[in-house]
């Protein structure tokens, strides 16, 4: 299967899980993905943008960190990460994260069921 990156979905969210400013998060067709899949999906942060602290249950959360930096909240510890770095949310662990730079910055973010 091919997904090209022109196919993706668009959605600006605001106050996200009671962050600041608007995401913007581009789903790679979750239609299309495998049952245990809920999300894959580009997800940028404009400067002052946050995804509030929230918690995965029955699933977890990977997010490799591709342009900028990003504050992670970590179940309450917070860690800056770079380009190539690479986090995971496991089920019933929360983080959250935040551009608290001038620049723009990015995360690809995978979301997979465990039950």
């Amino acid at each position: 299967m091919i997904i090209r990156s022109e196919d993706r979905n668009q959605t600006l969210t605001e106050h996200l899980r009671g962050g600041d400013g608007t995401v913007d998060k581009r789903d790679y067709l979750p239609a299309c993905m495998p049952e245990n899949a809920k999300m894959f999906a580009e997800i940028r942060l404009e400067p002052g943008c946050s995804i509030g602290l929230h918690r995965h249950v029955g699933e977890y959360e990977i997010f490799f960190y591709k342009e900028g930096e990003i504050v992670l909240n970590d179940d309450g510890r917070e860690v800056v990460m770079h380009p190539g770095d690479f986090s995971i949310c496991p089920d019933g662990g929360t983080h959250g994260i935040a551009n608290r730079t001038d620049k723009s910055a990015a995360v690809y973010a995978a979301i997979i069921k465990t039950k």
